[in-house]
């Protein structure tokens, strides 16, 4: 397990999600409240549809043990909680969380009922259901994983921006304090489910490593789609 998380954070590095074009802009003050919340309203979208890729690749294993990791984290997504006794709170589901977080920023849900879904989002979400549906199980493992794995430094960079920048005051701030503590669980729970394909090398490994490029490459493409889509449509606007 070590030798394949100490790969993906090479591979990590080497992608560097957090320095493209969106987390620039955001870093360096040229994203304005407006505009990611523009963006964020987006986001909502593959936030909503996560949870139905890794329900298609639990319907792809035959036996529950590839499952159980799937199962829990699909569990979570909507709304799981186990505090002593296990229920599940609608209003703790992740696309649930995500709305109140756009309130927040101003956001209503009647506002969000007349957003459409952009490229950059059908695009990350059709290629995800895609590598879950037809590739090989070890690299759709692999894919979400290194998402997870992504997002939770994501939550945190975003959560400690939008109350530093006072978009958010920070005992309001939801989903993304979430995720940043359960993500990283979530992702070590689908690269455990690789780790023997990963020592079998070959084929088998090969398998895993292009699940992990692609993960990278696709969420890196959400959101320096999103930002792109956002900064032409406020040029635009302002001129």
């Amino acid at each position: 397990m070590e030798e394949i998380i100490s790969w993906v954070t090479a591979e990590v590095e080497t992608r560097g999600i957090l320095r493209n074009s969106y987390f620039s802009a955001l870093a360096g003050g040229r994203m304005s409240r407006e505009a990611f919340q523009e963006t964020q309203q987006q986001f909502f979208f593959a936030v909503r549809y996560f949870s139905r890729p890794m329900a298609a690749l639990m319907a792809r294993m035959p036996g529950s043990i590839l499952r159980r990791s799937l199962i829990h984290n699909l569990a979570e997504e909507h709304g799981y909680v186990d505090e002593g006794t296990a229920v599940f709170d609608p209003a703790l589901a992740h696309d649930m969380t995500f709305l109140r977080f756009l309130e927040t920023l101003g956001v209503t849900r009647e506002a969000m009922s007349r957003v459409r879904e952009a490229e950059a989002v059908r695009a990350f979400n059709t290629c995800l259901m895609g590598v879950c549906l037809m590739e090989r199980t070890e690299a759709a493992f692999a894919c979400l994983g290194i998402i997870e794995h992504e997002f939770a430094g994501i939550s945190a960079r975003l959560g400690r921006t939008v109350v530093e920048r006072r978009w958010v005051p920070a005992e309001k701030l939801v989903h993304y304090n979430l995720h940043e503590e359960i993500d990283g669980r979530h992702a070590a729970e689908f690269f455990e489910c690789v780790a023997q394909a990963w020592q079998a090398g070959g084929e088998d490994r090969a398998a895993v490593e292009d699940g992990v490029r692609l993960g990278l490459h696709i969420f890196d493409r959400l959101y320096v789609g999103l930002w792109d889509a956002t900064s032409r449509h406020h040029e635009h606007t302002s001129t």
